[in-house]
């Protein structure tokens, strides 16, 4: 089965709508850092999360235009995407980077996310016999019961960033934030 992914906010307790408002920002400045949670097959109460889909494999995530593109079509061009300007922090792998340029994505850069949580209890509330990891790179699609502390391999944390250089256009640009990944 495919997976089922659902974007919640930092604590979890509502999903993101789209389109997300990263807000104004000025050039030659940093945004607010904004946290999401990622999530394959989140239990919902409402049917999501009962049976198991497929996990997610070679996770990454970046930004792209509205097309898909790179941000850089002529007479389209899309700098937040084309100049790389957003940053991903991938707080369930602990990383602390979000400033630094390791943690750029865009046009040029693509980053790994994962999670070093585990999955522990089914969306029955039965606890699994030994705790689900996921490897490198991915995110389980088990059934799980939803609870953060306990399906942890089910999630990926990722905090996002805009770093707008003093060049910068003024004026709103429509992106997304992709999550690219494989599954069998």
């Amino acid at each position: 089965m495919n997976p089922v992914i659902t974007w919640m906010n930092a604590t979890h307790s509502a999903p993101v709508t789209t389109p997300f408002n990263f807000g104004v920002i000025d050039a030659d400045d940093v945004s607010t850092p904004y946290t999401f949670n990622i999530w394959n097959n989140r239990f919902d109460g409402a049917g999501g999360g009962t049976t198991d889909v497929s996990k997610m494999e070679d996770c990454t995530i970046t930004t792209r235009d509205m097309s898909g593109g790179l941000g850089n079509t002529v007479g389209s061009e899309i700098e937040v995407v084309k100049n790389n300007w957003f940053h991903a922090q991938v707080d369930s792998l602990g990383e602390t980077d979000l400033a630094q340029e390791s943690s750029r994505i865009g046009k040029d850069y693509t980053k790994p996310i994962g999670t070093t949580g585990t999955t522990k209890k089914d969306n029955t509330g039965a606890t699994y016999a030994t705790p689900l990891k996921p490897g490198t790179k991915e995110i389980l699609g088990v059934k799980n019961n939803g609870v953060p502390a306990d399906a942890a391999g089910n999630y990926v944390t990722v905090t996002l960033q805009a770093d707008v250089p003093l060049e910068a256009k003024s004026g709103q640009q429509a992106f997304k934030i992709r999550v690219s990944y494989r599954y069998v």
